[in-house]
C-alpha cells in the first residue's frame, strides 16, 4: 500500500513539474499592409530549451501563433514571402523576449518596424532599448568613423586620437545606463542576458558579486542563469588567495605540473597564436622575464591553440623562452574548462606557495607590477 501511495505521489509531483515547465504563449498579430503572400516565422526556445521554429500565414493582415517555451528567452519574428526569393536577402525581422503570456504584434508591412508587446520580459526589453538606443546609435557612428580611418592605407594618428577621445564619454554613458538597468531589474531575464553578454568575458570574483548577488532565484533557475552560476563558480577557483595546480603537456608531450615550480613566483599566461592582443603583450612579458628570471620568477604560457605548428611558430617568432604547455584543444583545453577561461589574454601571478596574488598584469610596466610582489 505504501508503494502505491508513493507511486501516486511521484506521478502527481512529476505532472506538476511538467505543467510548470510548459510556459504557454500566444501571439496575435496584425500587419495591415503585409498582403496575402507572406508568412511570419518565429524562432525561439521550446519547452525543452532547444531551438525551434514555427510559422503562420498572414491572412487578411492577421496571424496567430501559440506554443510553449522555457523561461524568458530572446526570440525572433520575421516576415518572409510564401515563395522564397533566393536572389534577395531576407532581413525583415525583430528580436523580442518570449515567455509565458499573451503577445500582440501591430504594424503595417514590416515586422522590423512593428510594435511587439506582451509579458514582463518584453516590457523590460522595450524599456532598456528606449534608454540606450540614442547612445548606441551615436557610438555606432563613432565606431564606423574610427574603423574607416584606422584601416586606411595612410593612418591619420591625430584623427584616431580625436575619435578615441570622442568615444570615451559616450561609452561611459552606455555603461552607466547598462548598470542602472541591471541594478533596478534584478528579477528580469533581460538583466540576466545583459550581464552574460557584457560582464562575463573575464569574471573577477572580487567585483562580480555586485551583479550576481541581487539576481532573483527565478532568473537564476533558468538555463542561462545556471550557466552564469557555473561560470562564476569556476572563476572563483582562480580568485586572488586561491592555491592552484594543474598538469599539461609541453611541446614534446611531456607532462608539466605547475606545482613543480613551488618556491618561485610564476605568471600563468593564457594566450594563443591567433590572439592579437595576446601577442602584443609578449614583448612586455619578455622584458619582465629577462629582468626577473634570476630573482625566482618564471612564466608558464598556456596556449589555447588547436594546432601544434601555429603554437610553436608563434613561440619562435615572438621569442618566448619560458615554459609553454598546451593540449591543443582550444577553449576546450582542460584548464580553460576547469577555470572558465572563455576570453584571452588572461593571466594570474602565484607566489612561492602556489597561491594567486594578482591577476591580469599587462602593459609596458608589467615588469614593475610583478617586481612589486617579489621580495
Amino acid at each position: 500500500m505504501k508503494n502505491i501511495r508513493y507511486a501516486v505521489a511521484l506521478v502527481l509531483m512529476l505532472s506538476a513539474m511538467n505543467s510548470m515547465a510548459q510556459d504557454k504563449f500566444e501571439i496575435a498579430g496584425k500587419l495591415s499592409g503585409a498582403g496575402s503572400d507572406k508568412k511570419v516565422v518565429l524562432s525561439y526556445k521550446n519547452s525543452d530549451g532547444k531551438d525551434a521554429k514555427d510559422s503562420a500565414v498572414v491572412k487578411n493582415g492577421k496571424f496567430t501563433m501559440a506554443g510553449t517555451t522555457l523561461y524568458g528567452n530572446k526570440a525572433y519574428l520575421s516576415l518572409v514571402p510564401l515563395k522564397k526569393d533566393t536572389t534577395k536577402r531576407q532581413s525583415d525581422y525583430q528580436e523580442f523576449y518570449l515567455e509565458k503570456g499573451k503577445y500582440k504584434v501591430t504594424g503595417k508591412d514590416s515586422i522590423a518596424t512593428a510594435s511587439i508587446t506582451g509579458a514582463q520580459a518584453q516590457s523590460d526589453f522595450i524599456q532598456y532599448n528606449a534608454q540606450t538606443k540614442a547612445l548606441l546609435t551615436q557610438f555606432k557612428d563613432i565606431t564606423q568613423r574610427f574603423t574607416k580611418i584606422y584601416y586606411a592605407k595612410v593612418k591619420d594618428t591625430v584623427a584616431i586620437k580625436t575619435i578615441q577621445a570622442e568615444a570615451r564619454p559616450v561609452h561611459a554613458k552606455i555603461e552607466a545606463a547598462l548598470d542602472s538597468f541591471i541594478f533596478s531589474h534584478p528579477d528580469s531575464y533581460v538583466t540576466l542576458d545583459l550581464i552574460r553578454q557584457n560582464k562575463t568575458a573575464v569574471i573577477d570574483p572580487a567585483t562580480f558579486g555586485r551583479y550576481y548577488d541581487p539576481l532573483s532565484k527565478r532568473v537564476l533557475a533558468s538555463p542561462t542563469g545556471q550557466k552564469l552560476t557555473d561560470k562564476y563558480d569556476k572563476a572563483k577557483k582562480i580568485a586572488v588567495g586561491k592555491v592552484v595546480d594543474f598538469t599539461q603537456p609541453d611541446a614534446e608531450g611531456k607532462e608539466f605540473k605547475l606545482s613543480s615550480l613551488r618556491g618561485k613566483y610564476v605568471l600563468v599566461d593564457f594566450w594563443a597564436s591567433w590572439c592579437v592582443p595576446c601577442r602584443a603583450e609578449n614583448p612586455h612579458l619578455l622584458k619582465a622575464y629577462k629582468q626577473l628570471k634570476d630573482k625566482g620568477f618564471e612564466i608558464v604560457g598556456v596556449s589555447l591553440d588547436e594546432t601544434k605548428a601555429a603554437w610553436q611558430n608563434a613561440v619562435k617568432h615572438d621569442g618566448m623562452p619560458w615554459i609553454q604547455v598546451s593540449d591543443l584543444k582550444g577553449f576546450k583545453t582542460d584548464i580553460a574548462v576547469q577555470y572558465g577561461i572563455t576570453a584571452i589574454p588572461q593571466n594570474f601571478l602565484i607566489n612561492p606557495d602556489g597561491m594567486i596574488v594578482a591577476k591580469d598584469l599587462r602593459g609596458a610596466d608589467v615588469n614593475e607590477k610583478i617586481a612589486a610582489f617579489i621580495k
